[in-house]
């Protein structure tokens, strides 16, 4: 099993590399996500006894033709179409193979584009990339895409408050399609959400006069 997944894992670098139309930085973040996911993946179909190798591979693969369109909405069912070629040959059963695709197909905006019957491991594929978008990692990513180091202390404040309030509604009223998954979910957009509130609280420092209470 894990022989496959680094077969996978070596057709999703080789089908990166080959892509002409990005740079080193976001070829090595699609790989690393796409990893993250996986792992996230493999533990929810292991955690909710689903078929592993089914939710592995395809979060492997779901972003692998994300650059071959310029309409984000269609990369999973392109991705899903260039996961073929490695799907083909990769000794799995035709029904997993299939199921391998609708994962891929549909992970972006719940629309293979074509009748399947829906598996659990569609919805793990999924659940494991939105996890990984709200993880650790996007803390550092919201900060180089803010600019921070270029914005005022009472915009960065103003800013991050307003995003924990769209994570806060994420948190009480977006559930995902297993417990493992949404533990897993609720988890993440804690710990973002823990981190930009003492931020805020930080930044608000800076300012006088000082807010009473701020700090307690």
């Amino acid at each position: 099993m894990d022989d496959l997944f680094q077969k996978a894992v070596g057709f999703l670098k080789a089908t990166l590399n080959n892509c002409k139309n990005i740079d080193d930085k976001e070829k090595q973040y699609r790989r690393e996500h796409s990893l993250r996911v996986a792992a996230i993946a493999r533990h929810i179909a292991e955690q909710e006894k689903q078929d592993v190798i089914v939710s592995t591979v395809a979060a492997i693969l779901h972003d692998v033709g994300k650059y071959e369109t310029d309409v984000h909405h269609d990369h999973g069912r392109v991705s899903a179409d260039v996961a073929m070629d490695f799907l083909k040959t990769s000794g799995l059963s035709d029904k997993q193979v299939k199921d391998i695709h609708y994962c891929i197909a549909k992970h972006v905006d719940d629309n293979a584009g074509y009748d399947y019957e829906k598996i659990p491991e569609a919805e793990t594929v999924s659940d494991a990339d939105n996890i990984d978008r709200a993880g650790v990692f996007r803390i550092f990513q919201f900060l180089q895409w803010d600019k921070a180091d270029t914005k005022s202390t009472s915009e960065l404040a103003a800013s991050y408050e307003e995003q924990n309030l769209k994570r806060e509604k994420l948190k009480n009223e977006y559930k995902r399609a297993t417990d493992t998954a949404n533990r897993l979910f609720q988890r993440n957009l804690q710990i973002q959400i823990d981190f930009f509130d003492n931020l805020v609280r930080e930044l608000k420092l800076t300012d006088f006069p000082v807010e009473k209470g701020i700090y307690t």
